[in-house]
């Protein structure tokens, strides 16, 4: 029997984990899936390929990940007893079969990406946004986002030992938005670097607390400021939202 591809869709509160990726000893989201595939379907080679890797205590609304199972278990079969073995913070929203050639992380076109402020003290959003102490300049956030837009060369804006040497990303979305309680940044591209959204947030609100121009953002951005450093945003704010393939 040929293996089956299998799509899923993942709901992560990245709080507990380690990032996505597995690691040696620390919890992690790929990491417990993979356990309990091998559970579910003992005695194969198991390997989750996730459409991206989010770090540690970073979100997902929808993460998406393929795996081929050679297996006659059906996608809601295969969903209900996944759910069944994995801790309550992570979930299984979805599953279906797709075709052989489909790769979460290749077959992808566009991500979306959140990130939660709060001005408000609450020990029921402390986990899912960051709580800025600090009044904001918010057409200087604007302005910011605005000139995020675009095909641009990102290396300021990601870690330095990250494991890619082309750094360059096209934004298609970049704003931010009161929704709520939360003043939110979304942003959506064909690629994120890693740490780059909390790099990006994180440096637009030293601008708009006046410790940062927005010419020195701008310089930044273009990778010709030579003495200043970004700000890297808290974890716990962060959310992939979606994963867009050319069929959806």
């Amino acid at each position: 029997m040929a293996a089956k591809n299998y799509k899923l869709n993942i709901q992560y509160d990245g709080t507990d984990f380690y990032g996505w990726q597995v690691q040696a000893v620390d919890r992690t989201v790929q990491g417990d899936i993979e356990k309990a595939l091998g559970e579910i379907v003992p005695n194969q080679k198991i390997t989750l390929i996730g459409s991206g890797r989010t770090d540690s205590g970073v979100h997902a609304l929808n993460q998406i990940a393929n795996i081929k199972l050679d297996t006659k278990m059906s996608a809601d079969e295969l969903t209900k007893a996944l759910n069944s073995k994995l801790g309550r913070d992570v979930w299984i929203s979805q599953c279906q079969e797709v075709n052989d050639d489909f790769h979460a992380r290749f077959s992808a076109g566009k991500r979306d990406y959140r990130y939660n402020i709060t001005f408000d003290y609450s020990p029921f959003s402390r986990n899912n946004s960051w709580w800025v102490r600090y009044s904001l300049d918010e057409d200087l956030l604007h302005k910011c986002a605005s000139m995020v837009k675009g095909e641009k060369d990102f290396t300021t804006f990601c870690k330095a030992t990250a494991e890619v040497n082309n750094k360059i990303c096209t934004i298609f979305k970049s704003n931010w938005k009161w929704c709520g309680e939360f003043l939110e940044y979304k942003i959506s591209a064909n690629r994120f670097l890693q740490h780059m959204v909390r790099f990006l947030v994180g440096t637009m609100v030293e601008v708009a607390r006046g410790r940062i121009s927005i010419e020195d953002f701008k310089l930044l951005l273009d990778n010709s400021h030579k003495s200043l450093m970004v700000f890297r945003a808290p974890a716990q704010g962060l959310f992939l939202v979606n994963v867009h393939y050319q069929d959806d």
